[in-house]
């Protein structure tokens, strides 16, 4: 009782400070260990951040994980599955709505926002921590550098039905923060799968982080919660199953990815593209190449997207205009697998992303190796620059981890709203 008439005495004095704060979520239980600047950052997130004001001792998690992790509240117990294995994840309710679904299937956008929503509230539940208070402490923050998708089932979870977000985390060495999460349906099947590749970076300098105290700020109540924590035979088993799992490749295909088609379209980045950090926000990604490919004209990303890779180069403000080139491999039994360049477009040669999508193709869904490999910055930027070669009528041998000897010539530019045609009319009236 004491505890809690103290922290409201607490809350009560910070939130006069924000005197057009609207109606906030309750306090959660945790809230007793708050500080006054975690009320802060609770009033000033709206609710939306719940600091873990955690101690060493053992974590509810059921209390620690806000209940509205997935974007919506739930009854369900949150909760640790596989506890001391390299399976070991957290368990968050979520349901399925509308917005998760498209036409053709899950609706990749949609899901990507809810696995970072959950990704967030495993961050607070098992680290104990958030990137607000990282970047306050330390000076540093989580950087996606790389994430991949695949669906795992042929039929989506049906509308309205109950669902949950399995997040597991590992920190195997500085700078890695990997992560992956499933999506389970309410039959305990997995509808899809993620990977996320995430470092520590020094904000103050944007290079990789050299933190060691950061580091083991993440990593001790990971170990913990996860029941890895103590040095024995069955955590070292564990360890040599996490560092297989982390080093795990894509199946191999035997052969160089070999394009057959390609087109040149535009996009530009539009302010409810980005997040709070001013670049373009992941979970958008496959939406803004959905795009990218309608600007030519082709309805190749009309078919289910079994599979998705993107890699993250350079950031990605509003405003920013962008050249897509677009190589894409379509056979019967696999679908239109394609490979996105966005190319700055007053900065001829750069490669700020690259991404891969593989439309209608088989279930589950599958990314070679050699398609992975193919999705870099090297090999971007080599394919820019004989970008002339495919677009003057020639044909090009294989290098750079592509074969696109098989890619016909295509004529300029297929964005009907900047071809040199409609823009000279423009300029004329």
């Amino acid at each position: 009782m004491a505890q809690s008439a103290a922290r409201d005495a607490l809350y009560s004095r910070v939130l006069q400070r924000y005197p057009d704060c609207p109606e906030l979520p309750a306090l959660p239980a945790s809230s007793v260990k708050w500080s006054e600047a975690d009320f802060g950052l609770f009033i000033e997130s709206m609710g939306l951040i719940a600091p873990a004001g955690q101690d060493v001792c053992d974590v509810d998690v059921e209390e620690a994980t806000p209940t509205y992790a997935a974007g919506e509240s739930h009854s369900q117990n949150v909760h640790i599955k596989g506890m001391s294995s390299a399976e070991a994840c957290l368990v968050i309710p979520s349901q399925i709505y509308m917005e998760d679904l498209s036409p053709a299937g899950l609706n990749i956008e949609s899901i990507l926002t809810k696995f970072d929503r959950c990704r967030a509230a495993a961050l607070q539940t098992i680290c104990a921590t958030n990137l607000r208070e990282m970047a306050d402490g330390f000076g540093v923050g989580i950087l996606l550098s790389d994430l991949c998708l695949l669906i795992e089932s042929p039929a989506p979870p049906a509308l309205i039905s109950a669902a949950t977000v399995e997040s597991e985390i590992d920190l195997p060495r500085l700078p890695l923060v990997p992560s992956w999460q499933r999506l389970v349906d309410s039959s305990g099947g997995v509808a899809c799968s993620a990977t996320f590749g995430q470092l520590l970076v020094d904000l103050k300098t944007t290079r990789l982080s050299t933190n060691q105290e950061a580091y083991k700020q993440l990593k001790m109540p990971c170990d913990r919660i996860f029941g890895r924590d103590i040095p024995n035979k069955v955590t070292l088993a564990v360890r040599g199953a996490l560092a297989e799992k982390l080093g795990k490749q894509h199946p191999s295909q035997g052969r160089l990815f070999t394009p057959n088609a390609f087109y040149k379209g535009r996009y530009v980045v539009a302010p409810s593209d980005c997040d709070t950090y001013n670049t373009l926000y992941h979970p958008k990604v496959p939406s803004v190449c959905e795009h990218a490919c309608l600007s030519t004209g082709q309805k190749f990303c009309l078919g289910s997207a079994t599979a998705f890779f993107s890699r993250f180069l350079a950031p990605l403000p509003p405003g920013l205009a962008l050249r897509v080139h677009m190589f894409v491999e379509t056979r019967a039994d696999r679908g239109a697998r394609c490979m996105y360049i966005f190319e700055e477009e007053h900065k001829l040669g750069s490669c700020a992303l690259c991404a891969f999508a593989v439309y209608g193709g088989p279930v589950p869904g599958v990314l070679y190796n050699e398609e992975v490999e193919a999705c870099s910055q090297k090999s971007a930027q080599w394919l820019l620059k004989i970008e002339q070669t495919l677009t003057s009528g020639g044909k090009c041998d294989s290098a750079a981890g592509w074969d696109i000897s098989q890619v016909h010539a295509q004529n300029g530019d297929h964005h009907p709203g900047y071809t040199e045609n409609v823009i000279e009319k423009m300029l004329a009236a």
